[in-house]
């Protein structure tokens, strides 16, 4: 199998983990409640953030050790290229997730300025552009 194949299932599972942890958090669920309730999965938030972020960097130097064997495939470069743009998007909306998770600690709610931008709208801002590159990554995967 090409590693860029290996790589596309790699980032699948990474978007597959990140889901669940958006999921938990803004979603209208049971899974939601007990996250609700269980403070130790609300401290885990933290370290699922930058577990996610880390997987990202490993698949970034996977992705920068990719040879012209592997991307030998059909529409290998424009995959490889689709791929690495996905990656920063969905590294930018984790960054914007831990910005948001930040910003609603009680201590940043009392010294956060009412002016500017709302964190919520940047995250927001960052998934769209993340989902937009995803449905351009799936297409070109269902091309293959």
């Amino acid at each position: 199998m090409s590693n860029l194949v290996k790589l596309l299932y790699d980032m699948a599972a990474l978007k597959a983990d990140y889901q669940r942890l958006h999921d938990e958090i803004f979603g209208l669920s049971a899974r939601r409640l007990l996250f609700l309730l269980r403070p130790k999965a609300r401290r885990g938030v933290e370290d699922r953030i930058n577990l996610l972020i880390s997987r990202l960097d490993a698949l970034g130097e996977d992705m920068r050790g990719l040879t012209a064997e592997d991307l030998a495939i059909r529409r290998g470069q424009e995959l490889r290229q689709a791929l690495e743009v996905f990656a920063q998007a969905l590294g930018e909306t984790l960054r914007q997730l831990e910005a948001l998770r930040l910003a609603r600690t009680p201590s940043a709610t009392a010294a956060a300025p009412t002016t500017g931008r709302s964190p919520l709208a940047t995250y927001d801002d960052a998934l769209q552009h993340q989902r937009q590159l995803g449905a351009r990554l799936n297409e070109l995967i269902v091309d293959l």
